[in-house]
């Protein structure tokens, strides 16, 4: 049966599917998401946190909360995942050459990247929010996955099940070169993919840091 077009069904999908991803972890190290959307409706509704990958795979939920009527959120992310939702980190999903410029250890960690939450019964349709620095970038982004200017940036919950560093340049997925600065612990870290421009060229840097820049913020789709 196809989702409704109001939501519900793909929110019992996604609750749904969140269950079956973390049926059998155990929370261990859990991390708060909060924040604030539009809320056109002012009566609450539910808010999910959709999982993603460096290599693009299809996406689905791996957590989700309440958002209330005044639009504000705040739920947690499972301290510990299992199973299929974790994808693994591959440095030829990560570069359009194949990634033979990254240093990568180990080689066989698995991962889930959290940047989109969808909230639902705020309005006719689903309101997305994504974790960037204006719905301007997001705008942009939307029609050309390289126009990126200095003042833009992405953030990023990064989960790993075993801890990993990532260095080296490549010519990413979206046509920038992106040096990666990335050393993650197990369990969930910040990523900030921020961009830079000298002599007209735009390059990236995806880093861990210990928060996120003062930018981000959860834009929304609405007004």
């Amino acid at each position: 049966m196809r989702p409704k077009r109001n939501g519900l069904g793909l929110k019992r999908l996604a609750l749904l599917t969140v269950a079956a991803c973390l049926g059998t972890a155990v929370a261990q190290r859990p991390v708060t998401v909060s924040g604030t959307i539009p809320n056109p409706t002012a009566k609450s509704g539910t808010i999910v946190a959709w999982a993603g990958y460096f290599d693009m795979s299809p996406t689905g939920a791996i957590a989700f909360g309440e958002v209330t009527a005044d639009g504000n959120f705040s739920f947690d992310l499972p301290g510990q995942i299992r199973g299929d939702v974790l994808h693994p980190v591959e440095a030829k999903n990560i570069c359009q050459a194949g990634g033979q410029d990254l240093v990568m250890e180990p080689r066989s960690t698995t991962h889930v990247l959290v940047n989109t939450l969808m909230a639902f019964d705020t309005s006719s349709t689903p309101v997305l929010a994504t974790l960037a620095s204006s719905r301007d970038l997001l705008q942009r982004l939307s029609n050309d996955k390289a126009d990126v200017g200095a003042a833009d940036a992405l953030g990023y919950y990064f989960y790993v099940d075993r801890a990993i560093r990532i260095r080296g340049s490549c010519v990413s997925a979206d046509g920038l070169s992106v040096t990666y600065d990335v050393s993650a612990a197990v369990g969930w870290n910040l990523l900030a993919y921020t961009f830079e421009e000298q002599g007209g060229v735009v390059t990236g840097k995806i880093a861990t840091v210990r928060s996120f820049p003062p930018q981000l913020g959860w834009v929304s789709s609405v007004e």
